[in-house]
């Protein structure tokens, strides 16, 4: 549950902030003030956006599944991560500690679609270029989220082995 509302808040709270300091040039003010009084509005964008992102980290999920069982002698590491954490999360061999420390992974993943959208939302629909502060700072923040993804990959990888290593010695 985690991994879909926090990115969620985080992309429409970032979008929210970002208009109001760059006001948009396509999307009226009066508008954006009636989404911002109205609960519901505002609840329904963040979950629609919430949606939006697990849609996509589910895909890229499933490719990186598929790809990880077509390599999985070139990638032991990828496969451990996406295909075996599944056998032992089931087997309920995966305990609170390993279940945050792998969501964390895909949290990360989720917080980098929302950066990625939303720079896609100002670059496109807001027609800004990629010299503007803010498409370079949505960058900045997608870099350190990429870096941030790969780092916590590995303590989740590490985590799906040592369940694996502590399974086996039962």
């Amino acid at each position: 549950m985690l991994t879909l509302v926090i990115p969620g808040l985080f992309t429409y709270g970032a979008w929210r902030v970002l208009l109001l300091l760059e006001p948009s040039s396509r999307i009226d003010i009066v508008a954006l003030k009636q989404i911002d009084s109205s609960s519901i509005a505002s609840a329904s964008i963040i979950i629609a956006i919430a949606l939006l992102q697990q849609a996509i980290a589910i895909a890229i999920e499933a490719a990186l599944t598929l790809l990880a069982k077509s390599k999985k002698t070139k990638w032991p590491n990828i496969y451990s991560l996406f295909c075996e954490r599944f056998a032992l999360a089931a087997a309920g061999k995966l305990d609170e500690n390993a279940t945050r420390i792998i969501g964390n992974f895909f949290l990360s993943i989720n917080m980098g679609i929302g950066l990625f959208l939303l720079l896609l939302y100002f670059m496109d629909y807001e027609s800004m270029s990629l010299n503007e502060w803010i498409p370079l700072g949505l960058i900045v923040l997608l870099i350190a989220t990429i870096i941030t993804a790969v780092f916590r990959m590995f303590n989740a990888k590490w985590t799906v082995e040592e369940c694996k290593k502590a399974d086996a010695m039962k």
